[in-house]
């Protein structure tokens, strides 16, 4: 019995050998400096306005931020710092230090966008370069560099245009007959639209640097000045939007048509619009001519109800729609 104790006793004190030793977990190397990956690097500004460069940079550290002209290699600041003699240059940087907020979430530290780690440290900056007074000369790639071995750079390409060469967004409405759509009930039909960036002072084309400049064009469809929303109630309802550079066209389909769904339909884009007339078979001029008046006193019933708080302003002007498009349906 003895010599089994001191048998078991010696075993336990050799495990450790055997399993070799322990080894540490793990821990994960601290994540060096970087550059978001979603940044907007192509800007466009108009002779005379001011410019503002933002280059988000992520674990920044003991690193510095220099913003480099490409034209001429001139570094225009480092660290904070103004190193050209040209006044309308200036930047500036995120305050650091902790805060509370979401995980993972991007929130504003006075004007500048900065990002958070998972355990709500500020772990990147907005580092801004800003011009004032542009001038025609201060187009050109601008390079966002952080001083690591090798560095790391991320390019900014800023489009200076005249007064008279600033893009114009133009909206125009496709296959139309005199800008009419014609459809049946119970049938389906599309409306098309074309929105597209164009320069109004002569024919010349908008160049790469331009296009890539301006905002993504965004096309929105009304039903009698209500905007149509393909999740509602009313089903059957599908937008199709193809995009290109500078130009995006928007086909809107209606399935299982009726009398309510005849009437104006406005497409726009920004600032511009274009305006179909959605026609059935069977329904003359006084029939929309109707039904226009009655969406009308609807909508402005319907203000007058969200200004008054009244449920019975609400509900009358539809009932009398419905009493008005009875005999068109039934027909």
């Amino acid at each position: 019995m003895c010599e089994c104790v001191c048998g078991l006793l010696l075993l336990l004190a050799a495990l450790p050998a055997i399993a070799g030793p322990r080894i540490a977990p793990a821990t994960p190397a601290a994540a060096g400096p970087a550059f978001d990956v979603q940044q907007q690097t192509a800007l466009l500004a108009r002779v005379g306005e001011a410019v503002a460069l933002r280059c988000r940079v992520l674990h920044l550290a003991d690193r510095a931020v220099s913003w480099v002209r490409s034209s001429d290699l001139q570094i225009l600041t480092h660290a904070g710092a103004v190193f050209t003699a040209d006044a309308r240059v200036s930047c500036y940087e995120a305050p650091a230090g902790p805060g509370a907020g979401d995980t993972g979430s991007d929130e504003l530290l006075g004007d500048i966008l900065t990002s958070r780690d998972d355990a709500g440290r500020v772990t990147g900056a907005v580092h801004t370069l800003r011009i004032e007074r542009l001038r025609m000369s201060d187009s050109g790639r601008y390079e966002c560099q952080i001083n690591t071995e090798p560095k790391l750079s991320l390019f900014f390409n800023l489009t200076v245009v005249a007064e008279s060469a600033l893009p114009v967004v133009s909206v125009r409405a496709v296959g139309t007959n005199g800008g009419a759509v014609w459809g049946a009930r119970g049938g389906a039909t599309r409306l098309t639209c074309e929105a597209r960036y164009e320069v109004t002072h002569s024919s010349a084309e908008l160049s790469a640097d331009v296009l890539a400049a301006l905002p993504p064009l965004r096309m929105r469809w009304l039903h009698n000045g209500i905007t149509l929303d393909p999740q509602g109630s009313r089903g059957g309802i599908s937008l199709d939007t193809e995009r290109w550079a500078g130009r995006v066209v928007s086909r809107l389909t209606l399935a299982q048509l009726s009398a309510l769904d005849a009437g104006r339909y406005t497409c726009a884009a920004a600032d511009r619009s274009a305006t179909l007339l959605l026609r059935l078979q069977g329904m003359d001029d006084q029939d929309y001519e109707a039904i226009e008046s009655e969406m009308e006193t609807m909508q402005r019933d319907q203000a007058v109800a969200r200004v008054s708080g009244s449920p019975r302003s609400q509900r009358a002007p539809f009932s009398a729609l419905l009493l008005l498009l009875l005999p068109l349906v039934l027909t």
